[in-house]
């Protein structure tokens, strides 16, 4: 017999639903997870193993599949971690109830079974939605707001026992978590620390960016050294239209691939490189893909300060890959 239950992977900012099957024969002691997994998703073996000592499971001359379909797609990252664990626990006999289709399972384990919180768990979260699904658990997270997420049940875990006994309906878990938990996630107004509205004079520069700002267009800016072109740059956010929910969202999810840190609020980002700043940094990718400037900047301002100091490479893949000003 094959158990089957549902996971999140991660392509870039866009999620798919993770097939995660495992079955369980005897044969020599061994774990192998196929479906083009990379080398963080084949050390869950070890993880997952530890996990299930703690319900007494031997798996001793056992031999241990897991698929990841579809498998064309590469897998990485820790978070099929606690799916791969409660199919393995199904597939044993642990769990008797069935699991729901519309149900998936995200996060790290520990070796002593405490699921914990993995890169990427907002934008696999926001996938989840999208998708239809219509229950998650996870590890709990201060960086996602999930007051935001209407329309799926956000069951937050702390331990993989916990998911079985609700599973079970031997518990009763809560969907969200205290107000004292939820307090760092709430969306905030901020004022912006350097306001268009404080600029004095500079009326012609400040009449095209409002027409930048209402119709998306990109500026370039020059004049002698000292006449307020980068005052005029860091306050240009400040009348640029504020997040929306989805916005926010989508602006948080590309900060934690980046692993930076940001708040929920309204404001849209500003981000200023520094014209020595690589290729790489300002576009994005490397041997371990991450979003550049051009991302962290989406839907907000990048801003490009001395651009003729910027190497022809890099501006020549910036034009064009920025719907929003920049200079």
């Amino acid at each position: 017999m094959t158990v089957k239950v549902s996971s999140i992977g991660l392509k870039g900012l866009e999620g798919y639903r993770v097939q995660v099957e495992v079955r369980i024969s005897p044969g020599t002691e061994s774990m192998t997870i196929v479906g083009l997994p990379d080398a963080s998703v084949k050390e869950s073996r070890e993880r997952v193993v530890a996990a299930l000592s703690h319900f007494g499971a031997d798996v001793t001359d056992q031999k241990v599949v897991v698929n990841l379909s579809p498998s064309e797609q590469k897998k990485n990252g820790p978070l099929f971690d606690l799916a791969i664990g409660i199919a393995a626990l199904k597939e044993l006999g642990m769990i008797e109830s069935d699991v729901p289709r519309d149900t998936a399972f995200i996060g790290a384990l520990s070796l002593d079974g405490t699921v914990e919180k993995a890169e990427g768990m907002l934008p696999a979260l926001v996938s989840a939605r999208e998708l239809g699904l219509k229950q998650v658990y996870f590890p709990y997270d201060p960086f996602i707001p999930i007051h935001m997420l209407e329309g799926l049940d956000c069951v937050v875990v702390n331990h993989i026992e916990e998911v079985v006994n609700h599973l079970e309906g031997q518990s009763s878990l809560s969907f969200f978590p205290t107000p004292e938990q939820l307090e760092p996630t709430l969306s905030k107004i901020e004022p912006y620390s350097k306001d268009f509205l404080h600029v004095i004079g500079h009326e012609y520069p400040k009449r095209a960016l409002e027409i930048a700002a209402a119709g998306e267009h990109n500026v370039l800016m020059t004049g002698p050294p000292g006449c307020g072109k980068s005052l005029l740059a860091e306050t240009f956010p400040s009348i640029l239209p504020s997040l929306t929910s989805k916005g926010q969202l989508e602006v948080m999810s590309l900060y934690q691939l980046a692993g930076e840190k940001r708040g929920v609020h309204h404001q849209v980002p500003f981000r200023h490189p520094h014209h020595s700043a690589s290729s790489v940094a300002i576009i994005g990718g490397g041997s371990s893909p991450r979003p550049g400037e051009i991302s962290l900047a989406h839907r907000g301002v990048l801003f490009l300060d001395e651009m003729a100091e910027f190497t022809k490479k890099t501006l020549e893949r910036t034009w064009g890959r920025f719907s929003c000003p920049f200079w």
